[in-house]
């Protein structure tokens, strides 16, 4: 029997406001150099060591949460092993989600009719889509398990490639697909 292997990694949509963001907030920190570093040396007075140092570090604050908008999903499924993590920055990466898929209590579309009760029994819902607010779409399936008392959903995009796998180490609990 041969190990089941599939990876994908699905980079988050920032819309129209995390594309403006960055444009309004250093145009807003560059009215507000002017006036913390100008206002000072008008009226005569010379801290703008002072005043340099807060603007330093208000731009290096703006460029951290920049940069830290830029999110990846990673999806990792290796035989019955279901690994979710959040890449940020293309450098840190944090495990979100490490469960057997054996341990499902439902893998299946989100257009499923089981969808609305199982978000409504879940603690917290994981989204693991491209979109900020993911889509009732049946490109959009789901995973609801409990873990250690936590009832919890991940919901991913699918690929077809996805299925075997899902359908082999729990085939009761995984929703019939069409090939």
């Amino acid at each position: 029997m041969e190990d089941q292997f599939y990876e994908n990694n699905v980079k988050r949509d920032q819309g129209t406001m995390g594309k403006l963001f960055p444009v309004f907030s250093i145009t807003a920190l560059v009215i507000f150099f002017v006036f913390l570093n100008g206002i000072p040396i008008l009226f005569g007075y010379n801290i703008i060591y002072f005043t340099g140092m807060i603007s330093f570090g208000l731009c290096y604050l703006l460029y951290r949460t920049i940069k830290n908008m830029n999110v990846e999903y990673s999806i990792e499924i290796t035989n019955d092993n279901f690994e979710v993590s959040k890449i940020t920055n293309k450098k840190k990466i944090d495990v979100l989600a490490d469960f057997s898929i054996r341990d499902a209590e439902y893998i299946g579309s989100v257009t499923s009719d089981r969808f609305n009760e199982d978000l409504n029994k879940s603690q917290f819902v994981l989204n693991c889509t491209s979109k900020r607010e993911y889509e009732i779409s049946d490109d959009n399936w789901y995973v609801f398990l409990k873990q250690e008392g936590v009832d919890f959903v991940v919901i991913f995009e699918f690929e077809p490639e996805m299925y075997p796998i899902l359908r082999r180490y729990n085939p009761r609990k995984t929703q019939q697909y069409a090939i």
